[in-house]
């Protein structure tokens, strides 16, 4: 009788543990899963935040003020009855007095040689098959 008793006590003794490790086992799979859920929500959010970021940006940029303000940094334009006042360095106005630009940009387009320039898209194909891709 004494021995069924501690029979009876071991395998409870058992089950307790295994049942404390199941315990453990999932609050960690239990904690992991919060973690994600933590780390993909504040992942959300900047995302969110950024797309309202590009949304303004894509909203700014399609109006006029800021397309005039494009044209006058870029392109030295001006609206009407507006004056544009050029406020540079003495030496920025001497060091591209005699460069002339149309010069510059022939010369550029000179030495730019590309073999398949005046070729047909066949010549080109066959051109890049006999030679191999660069």
């Amino acid at each position: 009788m004494y021995s069924r008793f501690h029979y009876i006590l071991i395998l409870l003794v058992i089950i307790i543990t295994y049942l404390i490790y199941l315990i453990g086992y999932y609050k960690i799979q239990e904690f992991k899963t919060n973690s994600y859920m933590e780390g993909m929500q504040n992942a959300n959010s900047r995302t969110t935040e950024r797309n309202k970021e590009k949304e303004f940006l894509a909203e700014y940029i399609r109006t006029y003020a800021y397309q005039s303000q494009v044209a006058k940094a870029t392109h030295s334009k001006k609206l009407p009855g507006e004056e544009a006042i050029n406020i540079i360095r003495p030496n920025e106005a001497e060091s591209n007095r005699d460069i002339d630009s149309s010069a510059v940009i022939a010369a550029a387009r000179k030495q730019e040689e590309d073999p398949t320039k005046n070729m047909t898209n066949p010549q080109k194909w066959w051109y890049l098959v006999q030679r191999g891709i660069e």
